[in-house]
């Protein structure tokens, strides 16, 4: 009896450690007016680029929050990150925050596809069309900061770039 006591243990051992050593998905649901952000700025970086604009956009965001969901919205909210949003994360909405831009987004016709590429982000669902992107910008733009930076793939009027 004492000889199995012991492999039992020693199984259920094991059993722990590999439940401590398996990642985990990061499960994290955002609250509605977080999901209406971050789909207004998929929507204002990228709707002229359709559905795969929108994706590749989402992908930068996964990109620089590391694949955690729970740090999308500060990605987003970083000031000077997303152009569309510089008016909010330099304070000159008049306090109204992201209300605007919400409401302008939310007008586009890519408004529904744009909030369900935001619950695949969310996810983790998201193919990573942009092979590890976390900067992109239209191509005609030559900016200083690009000088640091190698493309990793061309979508509609963006390239998209990640730090050699």
């Amino acid at each position: 009896m004492g000889c199995g006591f012991r492999s039992a243990e020693r199984v259920f051992s094991f059993a722990i450690l590999l439940a401590v050593m398996v990642p985990v998905a990061r499960a994290y649901s955002p609250d509605p007016w977080e999901r209406q952000v971050v789909a207004a700025c998929l929507v204002l970086e990228a709707s002229s680029d359709g559905p795969v604009g929108l994706m590749a956009v989402a992908n930068v965001i996964s990109n620089r929050a590391d694949g955690d969901p729970g740090r999308v919205y500060g990605v987003v909210r970083t000031p000077y990150a997303f152009s569309s949003f510089n008016a909010v994360t330099e304070g000159r909405t008049g306090g109204q925050g992201y209300a605007p831009l919400v409401r302008k987004a939310s007008r586009d016709p890519n408004w529904s596809l744009s909030l369900r590429v935001v619950d695949r982000l969310y996810a983790g669902s998201l193919q990573d069309l942009t092979n590890g992107a976390t900067h992109f910008s239209l191509k005609r733009e030559r900016a200083s900061w690009m000088s640091k930076m190698r493309v990793t793939a061309i979508i509609g009027s963006h390239k998209f770039m990640r730090e050699d």
